[in-house]
């Protein structure tokens, strides 16, 4: 297998990909999210290096259901977001990286 044949994979492994390629269609979710005030060393010690909590003292806890998802099938997801987790100038959420097709399926 060449290098740019590994590279253009969806996903891993390359004999059975953990998920298939997009582009992913996504009807009738439904959310719940709760936002949560917790300790500030708790959100430094979730977040990766460099990143650091935003001062708000904040996380979430989302449920989503996704009824009807291209690839994946019904299956519900559920995480911790780490609001505006910071890294220089940028802000944004920061959210572990796991793929739906391996959360508990």
């Amino acid at each position: 297998m060449k290098r740019e044949d590994v590279l253009a994979l969806p996903s891993m492994p390359a004999a059975s990909p953990s998920y298939p390629r997009g582009p992913y269609r996504f009807i009738d979710r439904e959310y719940l999210i709760i936002t949560y005030e917790t300790d500030v060393d708790a959100l430094r010690d979730a977040l990766p290096e460099p990143l650091q909590p935003d001062g708000s003292n904040t996380a979430l806890f989302e449920f989503i259901r996704m009824p009807d998802s291209s690839g994946f099938g019904d299956y519900t997801e559920s995480g911790v977001v780490i609001p505006k987790g910071q890294f220089s100038e940028a802000e944004g959420t920061f959210e572990r990286p796991t793929r739906v097709a391996m959360n508990g399926r």
